[in-house]
């Protein structure tokens, strides 16, 4: 288990004081970064997850779409960069230029890594086309908040 937003096992003082963006890195420029440059090299990890969501339309009604595999794979291995603050084990998830299956939804996506990207990113690779080939699907589903919770929050939307 690791605590959601990267903090950097360098950062000094209180962990409300790390001010950083650190939810997501760009694949294309994340080990250039102060912030990522030690976990580039060694604190990469695997993310699993059955699928993200995406958000289209105006701010304070967007509409929000499941996002997961096309084919027949349950889990989605996303890329990611994990560090230890203190005691703290902390991660956060590559993203990538969208591809088409997505591009509608949003004009960045996860990295997700098929087998072979999966041992290749977890041995160094600094490929910044990994997660280009992923074929995904999505759908519109219906609106909710932070505290909705099951399976119905990937059901279809029907307008």
């Amino acid at each position: 288990m690791a605590r959601w937003w990267l903090v950097p096992s360098w950062h000094k003082g209180e962990l409300k004081e790390f001010k950083l963006a650190t939810l997501n890195a760009r694949l294309e420029d994340a080990k250039d970064k102060p912030a990522f440059r030690s976990v580039w090299r060694y604190g990469r990890c695997l993310i699993p997850a059955g699928g993200y969501y995406g958000w289209t339309g105006a701010r304070g009604s967007k509409q929000p779409h499941f996002i997961g595999f096309a084919g027949n794979e349950e889990t989605l291995w996303f890329a990611g960069l994990a560090s230890r603050w203190q005691d703290l084990l902390t991660c956060m998830i590559m993203t990538r230029v969208a591809n088409v299956t997505v591009a509608d939804v949003h004009t960045r996506m996860r990295v997700i890594l098929n087998s072979d990207e999966r041992a290749a990113w977890l041995g160094g690779t600094d490929d910044r086309e990994l997660g280009a080939g992923t074929r995904l699907r999505h759908h519109a589903v219906s609106r909710f908040g932070i505290d909705d919770n099951g399976p119905e929050l990937i059901e279809p939307f029907e307008d």
